[in-house]
């Protein structure tokens, strides 16, 4: 059973990124059996820290690629790209054209592709092709 784990801002930025979160899951259910992502999964999270770090640390390790969102800070997205990166998970970047983001999140070895996208057709035309190689 192939898993895929999208995430990307919550709290701060999280309202800007719905469309892509939304989007993203959509289209990954053409390809992957199970779609977790930061929207509905984790959103509005009624959840103690404790809870919600533990929860989020069980679905990256168990899951067969991360594609996170970097256009954003948030330190909980790059603890993520951590996490897979200590548990050897794939991870694709997505990042909006324009935007610098972080060079230590762009180093990590486990990002195996970054996207650099401005529409969501564009973004759907990249993923849909990046994604052949982890399903």
């Amino acid at each position: 059973m192939s898993k895929v784990y999208i995430f990307g801002p919550i709290n701060l930025f999280g309202e800007d990124y719905l469309p892509v979160y939304k989007h993203l899951r959509s289209l990954c259910q053409k390809y992957f059996d199970e779609v977790i992502c930061t929207y509905p999964d984790f959103w509005d999270s009624k959840e103690s820290p404790q809870d919600f770090y533990d929860r989020t640390y069980k679905t990256i390790t168990k899951c067969d690629l991360f594609i996170g969102e970097l256009s954003s800070p948030s330190i909980g997205v790059g603890m993520e790209f951590q996490m897979a990166q200590e548990h050897n998970i794939p991870c694709i970047i997505l990042c909006k054209k324009g935007v610098k983001p972080s060079i230590m999140a762009f180093g990590i070895p486990c990002a195996k592709q970054v996207i650099y996208y401005e529409t969501l057709d564009d973004l759907s035309k990249q993923i849909e092709a990046a994604v052949q190689e982890f399903k």
